[in-house]
């Protein structure tokens, strides 16, 4: 559609225990702290949902975007103390940006 591109579609994200392990799982230390249990997060499907994005470009270099996207949190992190007891596994977020790009190498010979 010319300048705007509209898209969207459905999202999941795989991550391995090592990427889960600092934001879900709790080690004895934290569980002393906060009363949670103890909790090993796994790897796997973190999350599966959909979005969408609007994208305008203005200039050859300037874009302007906007997002929404919602995400259910599953396996490893969406069974860890930290959702299930404090948060929620269901997950919406909204953005709003602009970005400029650029180019490293000038062409070279013109």
């Amino acid at each position: 559609m010319g300048q705007l591109t509209l898209s969207g579609g459905p999202r999941m994200t795989l991550v391995t225990a090592a990427a889960n392990d600092p934001y879900f799982s709790i080690t004895p230390w934290q569980s002393y702290l906060s009363g949670l249990s103890v909790y090993d997060a796994e790897g796997g499907v973190q999350s599966i949902g959909a979005g969408v994005q609007a994208r305008y470009l203005w200039k050859e270099a300037w874009t302007t975007f906007a997002f929404m996207e919602y995400q259910h949190l599953t396996s490893g992190a969406g069974n860890s103390p930290l959702v299930e007891q404090r948060g929620s596994p269901d997950q919406f977020w909204v953005g709003l940006g602009t970005s400029y790009s650029f180019n490293f190498f000038p062409k070279w010979g013109t």
